[in-house]
């Protein structure tokens, strides 16, 4: 018992684990354990064999105060039914229909057989987390055969068990009405459900003796019933045939209410549902008469659990429910098993039904979280179309405008380059590469395109050219740009060369920066030739592990970072993201709030250490049936997206041009080597030739057998084929085999895609239909939260860690799995000839951000002719001059710290704003009147404090003043206020009653008196200290509880007049969240007597007399507190007051006082939530870029003092967010106490003292962050003449400083000593010092001066102000202003440039914005010819060239 009553004040403490549980789990494991060993005892060795077959009755009983246990052993040839209880102290009983069914063939006929049935007053199992549900008595049954406890489930009739509830088991969940209603009219009355899937019992009392005639009841849900649209409805009284009974005692019979209406729990229950049950005595043909019929209607819940042990540990409610002979004091339940094995976690129930049938407007968050998915699916469809798009120019082999290509195979050589995926990683320039060989090297090569824009973040361009004569093997590369274009920074990832005579493939490996602002700065990079060991590194494998993962194996990501090679389109990706969010939406709300009807698993013990697990194993069935539920689906669509062939092309005639067109293949080799294999590469065999840019050029598809392997190269390169050469290469080749699935399963993946979403969107809604707005909106937040924080915080870190284990693990290459380019697609269409480029190029120019930085920063190089070349061509067949390289450098890094320094402004001005929302957004501008009203009303006055001189006038305070201010009075008009807790302004409420606390010294002698002169006094007293403070308990008239034997006198008591602890015994305060008080005299801790004013005027003023009729206040108080809570809910403002009067050691009383106003509860919460995430974000980007700052250069950075502001700002906000979210916990723990109707002062207080150190933080960053932007407005030539002055004047400042700081004090202490004892202002040193300081500002008083002396007050006075005005003030004032002349000389600074920048960049940026708009209207529509979509023509007049002798 004592085990148990330890859990319950554990669970009522918010524990769910602790030890004391876990101790109360053994104990209670034990215990039980203990009760079967006893079983065996007693049913095996000390009760005798049935003599008499007939006989049923040996049993043996056991009494405690608390348990009830019966042990009796069973007749197997007894068929009737059994009811068992402990005969005489039972008040509970089970009855089962007879006893075979719950042996079955479990146990062997020579066996002995019984039973256990205990009773139990009090909860065993406390320690289970569901506990609290439960407010009855615990019977219990159990089976014996010989030693083995039988398991029992499954019954065909169920057990009845009839138990008691306890007296509090009805409070939240019964409804009593007392009303009157004419013969057949109908009454309803609205109640509320408070548990899930129990039972309604609904009882009616009235006369049914003068009233015979039968009563009609309907029950319906959210709106009243009426007699002919309802939910449910019974006529009473149930007849005599069909009431349930119970046999009992003496062949009596324990029977249900007739009339009483039993709604089982298969009617789904949902809790805070709203239901409505109507009452119609008679029936319609009795309307009209007079008979008024009063009765008493009924409603109460009940539900029937039982306990599942292992593994779980939990109050279960699986087959059992409850019976028709509940009510008020007992609760029938029947189940069909005596215990339950089961592994699987149940979902949450749905009524399809009652959820269709739910308003939605009364419930819309599902719907409108569905529908905003979609709107954003539907958005971003768009975008990725688009991008889909725009991959098309992306793929294929391209051949160089003006290139020749030469007819060797062994001289062209494939080149793939692949652009990073960093920020800003793609070019406006144009690349240049040289490739070098073991026999010669190349000659340049320059990539540029008219038609597209190349090397775009991401992106995967391949080139085929050629040299004059093989280069051998490659050892190394040359690759540069020219730095052309707004943004010619370009992340080279690597380059893959692949020699199409040898299919030797050769790797060069980058991952750096060709940019002047990045990295080392250089733009021309020597690459070697990467070896296996090179390409099995950790960098190189985790950078391409994590990079292709990112961008096409997850499949969020990829949406935006898809392979433009991919045959899986942005469109599909975007598609399954839909529909995977909407099956793990529809799994999570199935599952939702399951977890939490398990224990937490138990802590596992290693090497002495206790770690707990992180999941339960229930928790983890319910990820398994959820990964059940959503991968299969969902994998399957993608397999079909990723491996469904391409459609075939219905094939056409060609009567021209079809004997001339040879179809040959290039087929894409693998981009990793493996070890010693080489890779294949299917030649097109190209005769010496070169296709001119003034000729129209066409998208070519050279195709073999029919089928589409490489797209788009970009002239037309056919000619007769060699056919041994052909035949040779084809016998090396090493043809790949890519697994693929019929073109018309796509069509199924979208069957499913939409057929999926649907259902799982449909479902999703109706759960939140039936789960009720408050927990369908909790569901949502819950949801979103958890999808974002796993989308942008665990999935990238889930990423990276297994790329790391990847390169860590493996020591091969990672393999790209770029499949070949896809065919076009029918709504797709070839690059456009050159006359229409232009029209293409200005369509696709603003499309992405690369070609906008392409158009405004640089002039696109003009087409070349076939035998010319231009300026910029012969200036990229070498790097750029190092010269030019470095001025350029130095300019990009002056724009590029002007440009950080613009952010800088921007980001730190947007950081100031959102800390000003955050810290004016919690505070009202009605604070400060609801101050001033307060004090009003309990001070008496705005300006003043009451006034307290000694004990008797405190009281007369208390019972005259403080009482009345506090308790209501009745109208202007002589009627009552409903509440007495309200003040006279009928709009400030009481949160609980005022509450008088005191701090006292301890008994006993602290003092001596002089022995000089103790014949005058013997006895004295000191002042408060916290060591000398009183902690005693005592009774009544502070006689200590030791003198009560030598006490004659009578002690009276407390009158009953508050359910509080005594005032006369001490009260700790909490260390964590109690704050002192600095009062006038002393420091006070939180603690003390405390006791509490009644709920009305009468009570208030006599709990007053009484105190002090007893001298609660005594020459021992040091200081009586007077607090109180108040709140206004109109303005939604909570007032803490607090009123302190210190009892000094001269007999004197000195009062002061404070009134904190402020919000607890916020109105606002989502938009604060957002504020202070904002916030968080900002502090932790501050926080990473002062690490980078101060790794960089450590003794600079600790040097400077905007360094140490930064990091003020950085501490005082995380400090600011560790405050608050103390304080709201403690906000949080008030508003439980609330609702439980309880009030405590000191957790109130607590939680203004937090919330007001939480401002005071904010307040401290709003003042360091406002300052920091004197260091951003530097650009300035004022701020900066400023700042200058101020930086360089610290030194001379500061000696003036400690010279002007001993003066101060010369005089501080000269004035403490003359007038200390007579003027106020100099009682001591730090008021001595404050007077000082406002006298230097022009403050002062020279009466009183006067007054403390005639001669040395108005001499000090002088002295003092000639010196520090005329001669110190004046050395201050000339030391700033030489620094200030001296600064103001020399504007001409790097920083003072700023604002010349911004309108010179903001200029150029608008000025090229207006003449693109102005080319693009200017641009007139051109003609269109027929469409070709087979090019077919083209290709006729590139073969016919192609086969002209002159050209070769």
């Amino acid at each position: 018992m004592t085990s148990q009553t330890k859990s319950l004040s554990e669970r009522e403490a918010g524990s769910t684990y602790s030890d004391v549980l876990e101790a109360s789990k053994i104990a209670t494991t034990v215990g039980f354990e203990a009760l079967d060993v006893l079983d065996d005892i007693v049913l095996n060795a000390l009760m005798p064999e049935f003599t008499d077959p007939e006989d049923d009755e040996m049993f043996a009983d056991f009494y405690t105060s608390q348990l009830h246990i019966r042990i009796q052993r069973q007749n197997r040839s007894i068929l009737e039914e059994k009811v068992y209880q402990v005969g005489g102290a039972s008040d509970c009983l089970i009855r089962v229909e007879s006893l075979p069914p719950l042996i079955g063939d479990q146990c062997p006929p020579g066996d002995t057989v019984g039973v256990q049935f205990y009773e139990s007053n009090f909860n065993p199992f406390e320690y289970s987390n569901n506990s609290k549900v439960i407010q009855a008595d615990i019977p219990g049954l159990s089976v014996k055969c010989a030693n083995r406890t039988l398991p029992v489930s499954n019954l065909g009739e169920p057990i009845d068990i009839l138990t008691r509830r306890e007296n509090k088991s009805l409070d939240d969940v019964v409804y009593i009405f007392n009303s009157a209603a004419s013969l057949g009219e109908l009454s309803t009355f609205p109640f509320f459900a408070k548990k899930n899937m129990s039972s309604f019992g609904i009882v009616v009392e009235f006369n049914s003796i003068l009233y015979p005639q039968p009563v009609t009841m309907y029950l319906s849900k959210h709106v009243p019933p009426t007699t002919d649209d309802y939910n449910w409805t019974t006529t009473l009284p149930v007849s005599n045939d069909q009431l349930f009974s119970i046999k009992w005692i003496n062949n009596t019979f324990l029977t249900a209410d007739p009339y009483m209406w039993h709604l089982p729990g298969d009617a789904d229950i949902v809790n805070m549902t709203k239901y409505y049950v109507g009452v119609q005595f008679g029936s319609e043909v009795d309307v009209g008469s007079e008979d008024v019929v009063d009765f008493n209607l009924t409603v109460f819940e009940t539900s029937c659990v039982y306990f599942a042990e292992e593994p779980i540990h939990l109050w279960q409610s699986d087959g059992c429910s409850a019976g028709a002979m509940s009510n008020m004091t007992h609760m029938h339940c029947r189940c069909d098993h005596l215990t339950k094995f089961s592994g699987f976690v149940a979902p949450n129930i749905l009524d399809i039904q009652e959820a269709l049938s739910a308003n939605v407007l009364e419930n819309p968050a599902g719907l409108v979280l569905v529908l905003a998915v979609f709107g954003s699916y539907l958005f971003l469809l768009l975008f990725s179309r688009k991008e889909d798009r725009k991959d098309i120019t992306k793929v294929g082999v391209w051949i160089l405008p003006g290139h020749r290509l030469n007819s060797r195979r062994d001289c062209q050589y494939l080149i793939t380059v692949y652009t990073g995926f960093k920020g800003n990683s793609g070019t406006t320039a144009e690349i240049s590469i040289v490739l070098h060989g073991f026999k010669k090297s190349s000659p340049t090569i320059t990539f540029r395109d008219p038609k597209r824009l190349l090397f775009e973040k991401g992106s995967v361009d391949s080139f085929l050219v050629s040299t004059e004569k093989p280069l051998g093997g490659l050892t190394h590369m040359q690759v540069w740009h020219n730095n052309a274009g707004y943004s010619p920074a370009w992340f080279l990832n690597q380059v893959i060369v692949v020699n199409r005579g040898t299919n030797e493939t050769t790797y060069f490996l980058a991952n750096r920066w060709l940019a002047l602002d990045e990295d080392d700065g250089e733009i021309h990079r020597i690459i070697p030739m990467a070896t296996l060991e090179d390409l099995t590194k950790f960098r190189n494998v985790y950078l391409a592990k994590s990079s292709r993962d990112m961008n096409d194996g997850h499949l969020w990501f990829s949406v935006a970072g898809r392979p433009a090679r991919s045959p899986f389109t942005r469109v599909q990706r975007l598609s399954c993201c839909l529909t995977l969010l909407y099956s793990t939406m529809l799994t999570n709300i199935m599952f939702f709030g399951r977890g939490d009807d398990f224990d937490p698993p138990e802590p596992l013990s290693f090497a002495g250490v206790e770690i707990e697990p992180p999941i339960s194993l229930p928790q983890l069935m319910i990820g398994i049936q959820s990964a059940a539920i959503i991968l299969p689906v969902n994998l399957l669509i993608v397999f079909f997206f990723r491996n469904s062939a391409n459609r075939p092309k219905t094939t056409t005639s060609r009567k021209n041009v079809g004997s001339q067109v040879t179809d040959s293949t290039i087929e894409f080799s693998r981009n990793t080597p493996k070890s010693d294999e080489t890779l294949s590469f299917k030649a097109l065999n190209t005769p010496y030739s070169y296709c001119p840019a003034d000729r129209p050029s066409v998208g070519l598809r050279i195709r073999k057998n029919n089928d589409i392997v490489a797209s788009s190269a970009q002239p037309a390169v056919a000619a007769k084929a060699n056919d041994s050469t052909v035949k040779g290469n084809e016998e090396n080749a090493v043809p790949e085999k890519n697994f693929t699935l019929p073109w018309w399963v796509v069509y199924l993946g979208w069957l499913l895609v939409w057929s999926t979403g649907f259902v799982a969107a449909f479902f999703t809604v109706l759960y939140t239909l039936s789960f009720g707005r408050a927990k369908a909106e909790a569901w949502v937040f819950t949801f979103v939260t958890s999808f974002f924080t796993d989308l942008f915080l665990v999935q990238p870190f889930k990423l990276m860690l297994v790329a790391m284990l990847f390169a860590l693990l493996t020591k091969k290459p990672f393999e790209d799995e770029d499949p070949r380019p896809a065919p076009l697609e029918e709504d797709e269409e070839y690059l456009k000839p050159d006359d229409e480029v232009e029209e293409v190029q200005s369509g696709r120019r603003f499309g992405s951000a690369t070609g906008w930085m392409r158009y405004m920063g640089m002039s696109r190089a003009p087409k070349y002719a076939p035998d010319s070349e231009s300026p910029e061509e012969k200036r990229a067949t070498s790097p750029p001059d190092e010269a030019e390289l470095a001025e350029a450098r130095a300019r990009s890094a002056e724009k590029r710290k002007r440009r950080a320094a613009v952010l800088e402004v921007l980001v730190f001005g947007l950081f100031v704003t959102v800390i000003m929302l955050t810290a004016y957004q919690e505070r009202s501008p009605l604070a400060f009147y609801m101050t001033q009203n307060v004090k009003e009303h309990v001070f008496g006055s705005t300006e003043e404090l009451p006034d307290i001189k000694d004990i008797p006038s405190f009281w007369e305070w208390v019972t005259d003043s403080l009482i009345p201010a506090t308790h209501s009075q009745d109208w202007y008009n002589g009627e009552a206020y409903p509440s007495d807790m309200v003040l006279p302004d009928k709009l400030t409420h009481q949160l609980g009653t005022a509450q008088l606390r005191q701090v006292r010294l301890a008994p006993g002698q602290l003092c001596e008196t002089p022995e000089q002169m103790r014949p005058f006094a013997l006895r004295c007293t000191v002042a408060f200290a916290n060591l000398k403070a009183d902690t005693e308990d005592y009774m009544q008239g502070w006689i200590p509880y030791n003198d009560t034997a030598n006490s004659t006198d009578t002690i009276p008591t407390l009158p009953p007049l508050t359910d509080q602890d005594s005032p006369w015994n001490f009260t700790f305060a909490s260390l964590s969240d109690s704050f002192p008080f600095f009062g006038i005299h002393g420091t006070y801790r939180g603690g003390g007597y405390t006791t509490i004013l009644g709920r009305n005027m009468t009570s208030s003023a006599t709990l007053s007399a009484y105190l002090e009729q007893y001298n609660w206040l005594d020459e021992r108080t040091r200081a009586v507190f007077v607090e109180l809570i108040l709140y206004n809910p109109h303005a939604n403002l909570f007032s803490v007051v607090s009123i302190v009067v210190e009892f000094t050691q001269l007999g004197a009383a000195f009062t002061s006082g404070e009134v904190v106003s402020l919000r607890l509860i916020q109105h606002d919460a989502v938009l604060l939530l957002a504020l202070r995430a904002l916030l968080a974000a900002f502090l932790l980007f501050f926080v990473v870029k002062e690490a980078k700052s101060f790794y960089g250069q450590p003794l600079e950075y600790l040097c400077e003092f905007w360094s140490w502001l930064e990091l003020s700002v950085i501490v005082i906000g995380f400090g600011s967010f560790g405050v608050y979210f103390n304080a709201q916990g403690i906000i949080d723990k008030t508003a439980e106490q609330r609702r439980s109707g309880i009030t405590v002062f000191e957790i109130y207080k607590s939680a203004v003292n937090w919330f007001q150190i939480y401002t005071y933080l904010l307040a401290f960053l709003i003042c360091c962050a406002t300052l920091k932007l004197i260091r951003l407005l530097r650009f300035n030539s004022h701020v900066y003449a400023l700042s200058m002055t101020l930086k360089k004047s610290f030194n001379p400042v500061m000696k003036f400083f400690v010279i002007a700081g001993i003066i101060l004090m010369a005089f501080t202490q000269m004035g403490n000593l003359l007038f200390g004892i007579k003027l106020q202002d100099y009682k001591n040193i730090l008021t001595s010092l404050t007077s000082l300081c406002t006298m230097m500002l022009g403050s002062f008083d020279f009466d009183a001066l006067v007054d403390g002396h005639y001669i040395l007050g108005p001499a000090m006075f002088f002295s003092y102000q000639v010196l520090m005005q005329f001669i110190l003030l004046s050395m201050f004032m000339a030391i700033l202003m030489d620094m200030y002349a001296e600064e103001s000389q020399d504007p001409n600074t790097d920083d003072l440039q700023m604002v010349a920048f911004v309108k010179d960049s903001t200029s150029e940026t608008v000025d090229k914005a207006k003449h693109s708009l102005l080319e693009v209207r200017k641009r007139k529509p051109k003609k269109t010819e027929a469409p070709d979509p087979k090019n077919l023509n083209k290709f006729a007049v590139f073969l016919h060239e192609l086969d002209d002798p002159n050209r070769i």
